[in-house]
């Protein structure tokens, strides 16, 4: 069974192969305090579409983007890519990360999201998490329309971390929320409120609730201060009943069929921003929450350091997940199977240069971390999958064969055709009256029919080598073709294998479930 699911992984087209994570680099327009202290905008600009320059020093990123186009940045992005690939099962993260003020909440949400909800969403200000959510229904009703017999859930929750004490935003009551861990989930918050939403309207009130119940603050160094990092969620679950057999799959009658489930997860994650307390002027219970909020965030680079080293030297150390719940909620998402992308947000004022320089420095080393993106599906559906894949494989390998096979049967009739031509040039009525190759002036025809020849041979070896080709390949894909069926009917067995091992489990659960029953009927007698 364990060499089965080991062969599953190597010829499913879903097998995991390490991508790097997506850096691009978001420079804001001064804002009003900036312009207030007469800021000039020297100190980050971009040079081009990808290239940035932080004083004296030019970096590059998979984009970069500057001025206040919303729209630029998520057609820009790999926002559709990541979207299409949540579909398709997998789990993608976008992060916002950069120091307070510079952009990270605007980008992911909308402006003024506290002060007016409607600004943020439809206007041309609209954040990435509500154009991602519009296109993610508008891909669903492409792909339900394309594909029969699919069909799509849509769930989200919403919680922010807050002094280190998780929050579930959807429902302010809830506080404090533990997170456990899960061999097959890793890290996830026990308790959190999942809304199922069947519209695009459901799934954004969901994304405007949750905003709403931030929480925000007031300093120096920023009027409307996120104090508390927020990850929104989205699970897109999918569901296809793939057939065990051919004549099923093929649409004849019978044979046995598994649904299919894959669990794509999308999550938007809008990190609070580092600060300075000698600039931000922080006090009291705002003190407080930049001490949680750096000491987070230092635990999130000492992280981001250790993967980056792993990502040059190909060796992984010790990854200091543990050491924050930060970085345990994110571990899937950096070094992980979650495909990524992160959005640094740097302010272009000369004053910020030199935290606008850390924030370039690590988004420099999170493009060096290597994630291995897997779909996520149970052991059933894995299976049942491996069996579609190769199935399909195996019938594109037979449509090959028979378009081969139709090319040597085209090239071998095309030869004999020309043979008889070329024969026909020689015939008796050319001869002489003896037959002796001489006609009736004695010119010499045979010694033009063997002149003749020379061009004929050379396209018959070149038809020979052609069939020959054809014939090499046409026996490579026999083997495998042979040696897919032999996979295709070892995952078969190791599938009717553990569907019996999972009814007998079954069986004796209801048995015991109808002793506990009776047991506790007879102490109510």
């Amino acid at each position: 069974l364990a060499r089965a699911r080991a062969r599953a992984r190597v010829l499913c087209p879903m097998a995991n192969r390490e991508t790097g994570i997506t850096v691009v680099v978001r420079v804001r327009p001064l804002n009003e305090m900036e312009r207030s202290r007469g800021d000039t905008e020297d100190g980050v600009r971009c040079v081009n579409e990808r290239v940035v320059q932080a004083g004296t020093r030019q970096l590059t990123f998979d984009a970069a983007f500057g001025g206040p186009d919303q729209q630029q940045i998520f057609e820009g992005s790999e926002m559709r890519s990541l979207l299409d690939a949540s579909i398709q099962g997998y789990a993608a993260t976008v992060l916002a990360y950069g120091q307070t003020g510079s952009g990270k909440t605007y980008t992911m949400s909308g402006p003024d999201l506290v002060g007016d909800m409607d600004v943020s969403i439809g206007g041309e200000a609209e954040g990435i998490i509500p154009r991602a959510l519009r296109h993610l229904y508008s891909a669903l009703n492409s792909y339900q329309s394309s594909r029969q017999g699919v069909s799509y859930a849509i769930s989200a929750s919403y919680l922010e971390l807050y002094n280190e004490q998780i929050n579930d935003l959807l429902n302010t009551n809830s506080t404090g929320l533990p997170i456990r861990w899960h061999a097959a989930q890793g890290f996830f918050v026990e308790g959190l409120v999942v809304v199922d939403c069947e519209s695009v309207d459901e799934l954004l009130m969901v994304f405007q609730e949750g905003t709403k119940n931030r929480k925000v603050g007031s300093h120096q160094l920023n009027k409307d201060s996120s104090r508390s990092h927020s990850i929104m969620q989205v699970q897109v679950t999918s569901r296809e009943a793939v057939q065990h057999d051919e004549a099923g799959a093929a649409g004849g009658a019978g044979g046995e069929s598994t649904v299919v489930e894959t669990h794509g997860r999308l999550s938007f994650v809008d990190l609070a921003g580092s600060e300075r307390l000698d600039q931000s002027g922080s006090v009291g219970r705002g003190a407080k929450e930049t001490m949680h909020i750096n000491s987070s965030l230092l635990v999130l680079g000492q992280v981001i350091a250790a993967l980056s080293s792993a990502g040059e030297s190909g060796r992984t150390g010790h990854v200091p997940y543990r050491d924050s719940k930060l970085t345990k909620l994110l571990a899937d998402s950096l070094g992980g199977s979650s495909l990524a992308m992160m959005i640094g947000c740097v302010s272009p004022s000369t004053a910020a240069l030199d935290e606008s320089n850390n924030t370039l420095h690590y988004l420099s080393a999170t493009k060096r971390i290597q994630n291995r993106p897997v779909v996520q599906m149970n052991q059933f559906s894995g299976m049942a999958a491996s069996l579609k894949s190769l199935r399909d494989e195996v019938q594109g390998l037979r449509a090959h064969n028979m378009q081969l096979h139709q090319q040597l049967s085209a090239a071998s009739a095309s030869g004999l055709m020309q043979g008889l031509t070329m024969s026909g040039r020689s015939s008796p009525q050319q001869m002489g009256p003896a037959g002796n190759g001489y006609g009736p002036r004695g010119h010499d025809f045979g010694h033009m029919q063997r002149t003749q020849s020379v061009p004929e041979q050379m396209v018959r070896q070149q038809e020979q080598m052609a069939a020959e080709q054809m014939g090499a390949e046409v026996q490579h894909l026999r083997r495998q073709n042979a040696h897919l069926q032999m996979a295709n009917n070892l995952l078969q067995r190791s599938y009717n294998e553990v569907k019996r091992e999972n009814e007998t489990l079954q069986d004796k659960l209801e048995r015991l479930e109808r002793v506990f029953v009776d047991k506790d009927h007879d102490e109510g007698l």
